[in-house]
């Protein structure tokens, strides 16, 4: 029984063999060149373009018979700029042998090795890849367009078999190229493909997919997993796995699409993982669902960590038009900029804490082309976000709203410090125009600048008080960064009432011309600490200049100063005058002098103090032409009981401060007139004995530093 089972078996195995031997044998003894006439005309007819079959069509035999097809061109639109649309190299097709048997042709795998594609898209948006049979005439364009249904049923028909006789169990491309030029968006996409594997077993098998391709200069591989191809035919909603890396980051997508040969909508959960310095940004993490269609897609946001930020909310975009519409909400308990490694240092924080404008102030254009790429409208809400180790600000709400090139942050408000802020901010892309108003009531300084706070530290703080309001009213505009400091005109202003505070190192002020004055001043030895009455920094822009009117004011019990003067934004040169009174000193003669001894001079980058000499001059003259009153009434005014209300005269805080009353508002209105008198007096006198003015000058100026070196604790005949 055995033996006679091994003989049928072998019997059947002859056969088989012999049949597909015969099949084989009978398809080597055809010239498959011979068909290339007929292949090409059958092209030329369906597409309207010439194939041209260049090289020779070749059967390699083997167990598995292959067709080799060498040099194969397809010409290109008669409008396109390059001749083919298709140019390959070779390719080979093999043929499953049992369908053979059955004069059927299966496909079984299709390499296809340098193939180059050029796709194109004229200025009228017509594409190379739309094809009209010879004859044919376009007659129906000014036609109404067909019902939707039958145009999508028309679309399905004509696409399921060509698919279905298309069908291959595996299509490998090695070495491949895609150009794509879209001529009416003026947009070039450039494809190189290293590798690409498609495999399904046949037209009900689920889809495999190898890619590894540079798109635009930027590698792209992964895999993926489709549906099988009759749910393409069919027209059923179409599931997707995608695993892939792009731009250098890692992309995970289960998808949903629906309508593949009609309008195109998809679902889709999406991971998103980029690694530090990943397009010069922090590590950046998204998980969400993505939604939408060919021209509207909707983000819903779950995570996206930016760099230890997280961020949620939900984003609409609109992309149908010329210029894309974004609508939304973002939310997020905590954005730490500190942790945006590769994020520098704004600007106008650099500014505050070094006051060093020379080094951030670049010689350079500023384009905001950007803001007219998109229109947008974005709510925010973030409960705390941290600007630098020493800002933290809270409970930041604000709109974002974008349209025709200008960006608008209105409304906006925060809490800082405990006081609310409370404003707008406006930028014009179109002419580089700048609009920030900002006003602020309550914020204490301590709690909002963290080196304020004194506690277990040597560094000058405030230890009571420090309750701090702000108005910061500024407009600028400017093709450059010099040209919008330049341009600036408004004013800023900052107020601090009554408070103690204990002298020292100002950490966070550090380096700039106000900590030089301080240390000047001796305060740390003479008060450390130090109860005041009240500090202003007023600054008006107008002109390229910052102006101090009397603007900068630090009054306390033991101490006064008050600076007037400017800072040309142009060059960066400071001119402020300072005039201290410490109440300490007895000697009202020494105290007069000493009124008028401190200047601040050079840069913002390299401030430097140094003798009033012309200051001194004048105090001089003007007692020579009326006076012991000169002497009282220029002491009168370093005395000020008010010089905070003096510096915010004709401000929103005029009215913050007491103005002076009955004979010391007389005294200092008489000041006023007697200033006056004697400068013109100056003039006077410089122009009819300039030379024995100027002869004085050395004298004058060297008394000076003497008296200098008593109040800045520099003279042991001052020193206790």
């Amino acid at each position: 029984m055995n033996k006679v089972l091994k003989w049928i078996l072998g019997i059947i195995s002859f056969v088989v063999v012999a049949a597909i031997i015969g099949v084989v044998i009978f398809i080597s003894q055809f010239d498959l060149n011979e068909y290339k006439p007929k292949i090409e005309k059958i092209v030329y007819e369906q597409t309207g373009r010439k194939l041209a079959l260049n090289g020779d069509i070749k059967l390699k035999i083997s167990l598995i018979p292959t067709v080799a097809i060498q040099n194969a061109v397809f010409e290109n639109a008669s409008w396109a700029k390059k001749k083919d649309m298709i140019s390959i190299k070779e390719a080979d097709v093999s043929l499953a042998i049992l369908p053979l048997l059955d004069k059927e042709i299966e496909i079984g795998e299709i390499n296809v090795i340098d193939p180059v594609v050029n796709l194109a898209v004229n200025k009228d948006g017509v594409a190379n890849w739309i094809f009209e049979k010879p004859g044919e005439k376009n007659e129906n364009e000014e036609q109404e367009v067909k019902e939707e249904k039958q145009e999508k049923e028309e679309v399905n028909g004509a696409a399921a078999p060509f698919l279905a006789s298309f069908f291959a169990q595996r299509i490998n491309i090695k070495n491949g190229i895609i150009n794509y030029t879209d001529e009416k968006s003026d947009t070039k996409t450039a494809v190189t493909i290293k590798n690409f594997e498609l495999e399904a077993q046949d037209n009900n098998d689920d889809i495999d997919l190898i890619f590894d391709v540079i798109f635009n200069g930027d590698e792209i591989k992964g895999t993926a997993t489709g549906d099988s191809v009759n749910t393409i035919l069919e027209n059923k909603p179409y599931h997707i796995t995608l695993d892939t890396k792009a731009y250098g980051a890692m992309l995970k997508a289960k998808a949903l699409l629906n309508d593949l040969t009609g309008d195109l909508s998809f679902e889709s959960d999406l991971s998103l993982s980029s690694p530090k310095g990943n397009f010069d940004l922090p590590k950046t993490d998204f998980i969400g669902k993505v939604s939408g269609n060919l021209q509207k897609i909707k983000a819903d946001i779950s995570k996206l960590d930016f760099g230890g930020n997280v961020i949620s909310g939900l984003i609409n975009a609109d992309i149908s038009g010329s210029r894309p519409v974004i609508n939304g909400s973002i939310k997020s308990n905590l954005i730490d900029l500190t942790k945006l490694q590769n994020t520098q240092k704004t600007a106008y924080f650099e500014l505050i804490s070094s006051a060093n404008a020379a080094k951030f102030v670049p010689n350079e254009n500023l384009d905001l082309s950007a803001l007219n790429t998109v229109n947008a409208n974005i709510k925010a809400d973030i409960k705390q976000l941290i600007v630098n180790e020493d800002i933290s600000i809270s409970d930041v709400v604000t709109t974002a709203d974008l349209k025709n090139g200008v960006l608008s942050l209105n409304p906006l408000s925060f809490t800082a410090g405990g006081g609310v802020v409370s404003g707008y901010v406006t930028v014009n892309g179109n002419g580089n125009i700048f609009d920030i108003n900002l006003g602020g009531k309550g914020i204490v300084a301590q709690d909002f600048i963290k080196s304020l706070d004194p506690s277990g530290t040597s560094n000058f703080g405030v230890l009571e008080g420090g309750r701090t309001d702000i108005n910061i009213v500024l407009k600028t505009s400017g093709e450059t960064y010099p040209k919008l400091v330049e341009n600036l005109d408004g004013q800023v202003l900052f107020v601090m009432e009554k408070s103690r505070l204990r002298a020292g190192a100002m950490k966070y002020l550090k380096g700039n011309f106000i900590t030089q004055l301080l240390s000047a001043l001796s305060i740390e030895a003479k008060d450390p600490k130090m109860s005041l009455k009240c500090a202003v920094l007023r600054a008006d822009f107008k002109n390229g200049m910052a102006t101090f009117p009397k603007g900068i004011v630090f009054d306390s019990k033991k101490m006064l100063i008050v600076g007037d003067g400017n800072i040309n934004l142009k060059n960066d040169k400071i001119d402020i005058a300072i005039k201290p009174f410490n109440g300490n000193l007895t000697d009202t003669n020494i105290a007069q002098a000493l009124s008028s001894l401190i200047k601040i001079g050079g840069t913002v980058s390299n401030p430097g103090i140094a003798v009033d000499t012309a200051s001194v001059v004048k105090n001089v003259v003007g007692v020579a032409m009326t006076g012991p009153m000169y002497l009282g009434s220029q002491l009168l005014l370093d005395a000020d009981p008010a010089p905070c209300y003096t510096a915010l005269k004709d401000t929103v805080y005029s009215d913050m401060f007491e103005a002076p009353k009955g004979v010391k508002a007389g005294a200092q209105n008489a000041y006023q007139g007697t200033s006056n008198a004697v400068t013109g007096g100056i003039d006077a006198v410089t122009g009819a004995a300039g030379a024995v003015v100027g002869g004085s000058a050395d004298l004058v100026g060297g008394a000076a530093k003497g008296m200098f070196n008593l109040l800045t604790g520099n003279s042991g005949k001052n020193k206790k």
